[in-house]
């Protein structure tokens, strides 16, 4: 890999930080990216970037940090970066900052973990590439004459290579890619806009027959939608029982809960108490769990942390209780638990925080369903719940689709989602417009009565915090079945 021609950068870190009396980080990135926009039909957008330096973050012995970066590769750099990280250590100490130590009791790790592309970078001419996403974008434009479409194609080569004074030295990449549909049906002066996209790790989003047929279902099922909210009503405000996609799940689980659980901002999280997490609180359904943890091609995939160690896959609610934090090493002891390496960093400008990767809701005996997500339709899911118990022939239950992003308080945990479209399920289901879906989280993971189908974890997204967006992905099994709750509301008229 690229950055593997850097261990003299590495060597010299060594010798300067031993000099110095110093504990340093070193974090070296190479990044090359490749963005396409077809809109209806027509080139909007060709971008190609690349991005490559070295973040050094060092501790004196006191254990106060002072933090450098630069976007060249070169000793002299290095040697720069080093003295200003120390000088602002020096100066964190002259006015009383904080300091910590906890890096100290990071175990030393030597690894090497390299994906390698079927469809790499460059696997494609720039042309062809162009050429296959305008195919797509021609293809869902064509499914009605009301349609617009914009697609977008993100390619990711991502390596780092992370060492430590502690004799640390791993490498790894992270390659990552999408198609993402957006699509507008208009008819006078409605409007109204779905989303349709696929992840994966290269170019095989857009060359495999596998992956063009599930996008195609895909846009195929979020054009319909959208052309079918053009007739659609307001839907009574109220509280209803629910049936949520994955999608909603892995939104609830991220949005409102995940960053709930990351421990270096427990003090203000729901999940804590006078800085410490309350593990062994109820906050679920006894048979819900909530796990997070990298998944090998996965589009959140980090096999390693920030600071050069092993991610661990977390169960941070097991079966109803709350039984972990995402833990980074400078907050996991503050915070009462046990470390898990969840430090990830947007690029090498920015020091490590504690961050999800892929988190998934699991519950115990899943109804089984022997269809894909992209071919139920409402009057499928219906008679599934009537099947197996979940629903009364006249019983009012909204089936909520799409996630379209949100805002969350972790310090009361209460959650505003908006989804991409509602349906009251019956023989003749009925579609709504979207709503608020509005609540407390906890709430609604104790409501969650049961889940239908496998899981799906490849609901994918950026996650955003103190000023950096990574990589996110998860989901659910496909559907969660959640009670009707005086707490938990879905808006409208």
């Amino acid at each position: 890999m690229r950055v593997d021609s850097n261990t003299q950068i590495i060597e010299f870190c060594h010798r300067l930080a031993k000099d110095n009396e110093l504990y340093f980080i070193a974090r070296i990135q190479s990044r090359q990216d490749l963005t396409v926009t077809i809109n209806n039909g027509q080139t909007e957008d060709i971008n190609t970037g690349a991005l490559e330096g070295i973040g050094i973050q060092v501790f004196n012995q006191k254990g106060f940090m002072g933090f450098a970066a630069a976007d060249q590769l070169s000793i002299e750099v290095t040697q720069e970066l080093m003295n200003k990280a120390a000088f602002l250590a020096k100066q964190a100490e002259a006015y009383k900052g904080e300091s910590n130590l906890e890096i100290l009791k990071a175990p030393p790790l030597k690894k090497r973990l390299e994906i390698r592309a079927d469809f790499p970078f460059d696997s494609l001419p720039l042309n062809e590439t162009e050429e296959r996403l305008r195919k797509l974008n021609q293809e869902v434009a064509a499914i009605d004459g009301q349609l617009s479409v914009r697609t977008l194609l993100r390619l990711t080569d991502e390596e780092w290579r992370i060492a430590r004074s502690d004799g640390t030295d791993v490498v790894f990449n992270t390659p990552r890619s999408f198609v993402y549909h957006v699509i507008t049906a208009k008819s006078g002066s409605r409007t109204t806009t779905t989303y349709a996209n696929l992840p994966g790790t290269d170019l095989r989003v857009i060359i495999e027959a596998h992956y063009l047929d599930l996008l195609k279902k895909r846009a195929q099922k979020a054009a319909q939608l959208s052309l079918d909210l053009l007739t659609a009503e307001d839907l009574p405000a109220g509280n209803y029982k629910l049936v949520i996609d994955y999608a909603l799940a892995k939104g609830l689980a991220h949005e409102a809960f995940g960053h709930a659980a990351e421990t270096d901002a427990i003090e203000s999280s729901i999940l804590g108490e006078n800085g410490r997490m309350k593990t062994g609180m109820i906050v679920a359904n006894p048979k819900l769990s909530i796990i997070d943890g990298p998944i090998p091609g996965d589009y959140a995939y980090q096999p390693i942390s920030a600071v050069g160690i092993e991610r661990q896959t977390v169960k941070i609610v097991d079966h109803g209780l709350l039984k972990a934090g995402l833990a980074d090493i400078f907050s996991a002891t503050r915070a009462g638990v046990q470390y898990t390496g969840a430090e990830r960093v947007e690029n090498f400008y920015h020091l490590p925080i504690a961050r999800m990767s892929n988190i998934r809701i699991e519950m115990d005996d899943p109804i089984l369903m022997d269809l894909p997500p992209e071919s139920i339709q409402p009057d499928h899911l219906y008679q599934t719940l009537l099947e197996n118990g979940l629903a009364e022939p006249d019983e009012k239950i909204l089936y909520l689709t799409g996630f379209q992003g949100g805002q969350v308080n972790p310090a009361f945990g209460d959650f505003v989602f908006h989804c991409s479209g509602i349906y009251q399920l019956g023989e003749r289901p009925v579609l709504y417009k979207p709503a608020i879906f509005s609540g407390k989280v906890l709430s609604v993971l104790k409501s969650v009565t049961a889940a239908l189908g496998p899981l799906q974890v490849d609901a994918m997204g950026t996650c955003g915090k103190m000023g950096q967006g990574v990589p996110s992905c998860g989901g659910s099994h496909l559907f969660l079945v959640i009670a009707a709750n005086p707490e938990i509301m879905i808006g409208g008229k």
